[in-house]
């Protein structure tokens, strides 16, 4: 099949499939994708006009915007990027020159990043979908010290001005379980920004760039000397046990994931948030289960949001639910039911 007969891929948009903006005019989406990111000199379909179709939605956390795309095969000619972006493919390759150099970012090729205000730059691809994340250089910067444990006027490179091809791993896990989760998590609060930023959305996504960019920097030591090295493993370990809090996960598998062993990891979730990681775990969970259970569907059941939160033990859950919200889950299902 050749590129210019590709039809878009059926996948839906990582988050806001139901209310998605849907375009079949070109010269419009570009219009469209003008506003969500200045500086647009061209969208063109490769191969015939009446055969283009796309869908996007955006949403705006406070510090960064995040945009989800789909469309058929198309050229871009764009001025610059305006804000530091992280493109990142779901499906489909793309092809970019950006300041003489030609680069090829796709799911298993990696990730492009366009540093803020970069040159012109020219590109194409086949049918795609992927995520836009614009984000604010000095905040991630900020972002990557803190995780580091550094002092706020250290300099840390993370090497912004380059445009360049990154990893889809982070901290040795496929960027795409975090995506799904955060696109879940997205449709879950109805684009609701405020809720997600409040659940910590917009610093999960700095912290996960900043690994994407450099992931040198956060690789944990085979000890825990000191603090940095505590730090670094605490928040890698965070941010894998968030894209899995449904999964049930153990010791074990921390122990697995991180090359340490428990009691280790015990000490340095001691160290840096004075709990265990299960505790640290539950806690989210419970948090999640909260969430579902005061954004409830027809149909939907105390028993079957806890399951799906990863609680085994009603009885369990319903006890540690009421001490951390003062109210049992069936009455915040009914709250919620009658709202």
């Amino acid at each position: 099949m050749s590129l210019a007969n590709t039809t878009p891929p059926s996948t839906a948009l990582l988050f806001g499939e139901s209310d998605a903006a849907r375009l079949t005019n070109f010269q419009v989406f570009g219009d469209r994708m003008n506003q969500v990111a200045p500086g647009v000199n061209a969208y063109d379909p490769i191969g015939s006009p009446s055969a283009f179709s796309s869908k996007l939605n955006t949403i705006k956390l406070p510090s960064m915007q995040l945009t989800a795309i789909v469309m058929s095969p198309t050229y871009i000619d764009r001025s610059g990027v305006e804000s530091a972006t992280l493109m990142v493919p779901i499906t489909g390759d793309f092809n970019c020159f950006v300041e003489g150099r030609q680069h090829h970012c796709g799911p298993g090729l990696g990730s492009m990043y366009f540093p803020q205000k970069c040159g012109q730059f020219k590109g194409g691809g086949g049918a795609r979908n992927h995520v836009s994340l614009q984000f604010e250089p000095l905040l991630l910067e900020k972002t990557a010290r803190a995780m580091l444990g550094l002092p706020g006027n250290v300099v840390l490179d993370l090497q912004l001005k380059n445009p360049r091809v990154v990893s889809l791993v982070v901290a040795g896990q496929p960027f795409s379980t975090v995506l799904r989760h955060i696109g879940a998590l997205i449709d879950l609060h109805q684009r609701d920004a405020k809720v997600l930023t409040q659940l910590g959305l917009q610093d999960m996504l700095y912290r996960h760039i900043a690994m994407l960019l450099r992931p040198e920097l956060f690789l944990p030591q085979t000890d825990l000397p000191h603090t940095t090295a505590s730090a670094v493993l605490v928040a890698q370990l965070c941010d894998y046990m968030h894209a899995h809090l449904e999964a049930g996960l153990t010791l074990t598998d921390l122990e697995a994931f991180s090359g340490f062993s428990a009691r280790s990891l015990q000490l340095a979730f001691k160290k840096q948030l004075d709990c265990s990681p299960m505790q640290w775990a539950n806690r989210e969970r419970i948090s999640l289960a909260h969430s579902r259970l005061s954004n409830a569907l027809p149909g939907d059941t105390v028993t079957s949001i806890a399951t799906a939160c990863g609680f085994c033990q009603l009885g369990a859950f319903s006890v540690a639910y009421r001490k951390r919200f003062g109210e049992s889950p069936s009455l915040t299902l009914q709250n919620a039911f009658e709202r």
